[in-house]
């Protein structure tokens, strides 16, 4: 789920949270999707060399409480997010608690950048109230397996603001470490436009505002990231 929320994974989160507020009549309900994006986009990040696949399948309870499990390819490898929560709203304010667990075919054993193919897990909680929406992904667990397995320690932050067909976002992601002592990334920040088309169809630009600076180091601030999306419920 790199995504779905961040933003693919704070697109997953408004997803199953909507999910879970299905009426009371239904005591349960199982759904899927399937789409496919020009760029797998997440966080700011190109994560693939060109368009990419994905789907999901979902459970939701009418208590709030839902599990699922998502998949994407990506280069060179394929990944497979799994998640369980729970969510509602009241009064206006939708919220939302959830474990990601994210893996990855290649082994999960990658550098300690959760933008490899190192597996790793968060804590998403999110909050939304009239468009605007925060969203705190915390770090949990390990980065990695074996010898190269390190604590996870990185967080990412952001916020948002949807109206009608259009949605902004603004995303700070927090990295543990000296980049130029132990080569983890460096922070940065980046700012996400979206405009839904219609309810499948979407298109999104992203661009890194501000990063660190770091000797040797590559940065993104000159990079405007295009996607675009089709999604549909199975």
């Amino acid at each position: 789920m790199k995504n779905v929320f961040g933003l693919k994974k704070t697109v997953l989160a408004a997803s199953v949270i909507a999910a879970s507020l299905a009426p009371a009549i239904a005591a349960a309900e199982v759904s899927g999707t399937l789409g496919a994006s020009s760029q797998y986009l997440w966080r700011g990040q190109q994560l693939t060399d060109g368009a990419a696949v994905y789907g999901s399948v979902d459970y939701a309870h009418a208590s709030g409480l839902y599990a699922g499990a998502w998949a994407s390819s990506e280069t060179d490898d394929t990944e497979y997010d799994l998640y369980a929560g729970f969510g509602g709203e009241a009064g206006g304010f939708s919220y939302d608690i959830s474990y990601i667990d994210y893996n990855y075919t290649s082994g999960g054993t990658g550098a300690t950048d959760p933008a490899s193919s190192a597996d790793f897990e968060e804590v998403h909680v999110g909050a939304g109230f009239a468009g605007f929406s925060a969203d705190a992904f915390i770090g949990v667990g390990e980065v990695g397996h074996g010898d190269n397995a390190v604590d996870n320690k990185d967080n990412y932050f952001a916020l948002g603001y949807g109206y009608d067909k259009y949605g902004i976002s603004a995303g700070y992601y927090d990295f543990d470490g000296d980049p130029e002592v132990d080569g983890t990334l460096a922070d940065y920040t980046h700012v996400d436009l979206s405009y839904a088309v219609t309810d499948q169809f979407t298109f999104t630009a992203s661009k890194i505002v501000d990063q660190e600076d770091v000797a040797g180091e590559e940065t993104w601030d000159d990079d405007v990231v295009m996607s675009v999306s089709y999604e549909f419920a199975l």
